[in-house]
């Protein structure tokens, strides 16, 4: 599973929901710190349907390219917490 992780976050965005503009970019060991410290995030696997089903990042929810646009319903409401994005990548 941490290869996996490794490999799932080659491109992740952090968003601090406190403020919209603020975005960020986090590593897989960054992201894990922050796991491990129980910090208040929500992440979010942005691959498809059945990339997800094929191994994701444990607490992930899954909301794949086509559903982006819908993501505000799909997301917390409350807005101390971070969310991190994280997807295949391009290449």
């Amino acid at each position: 599973m941490k290869r996996l992780s490794l490999t799932l976050v080659l491109f992740s965005l952090v968003v601090s929901y406190a403020g919209a503009a603020d975005f960020a970019s986090m590593n897989a060991e960054e992201l894990k710190k922050a796991m491990d410290a129980k910090k208040q995030l929500t992440v979010v696997d942005a691959r498809t349907e059945k990339e997800f089903g094929e191994g994701h990042i444990p607490t992930a929810i899954n909301i794949p390219p086509e559903k982006l646009g819908a993501s505000s319903t799909l997301l917390p409401k409350d807005k101390k917490g971070l969310i991190v994005f994280y997807c295949r990548g391009t290449g």
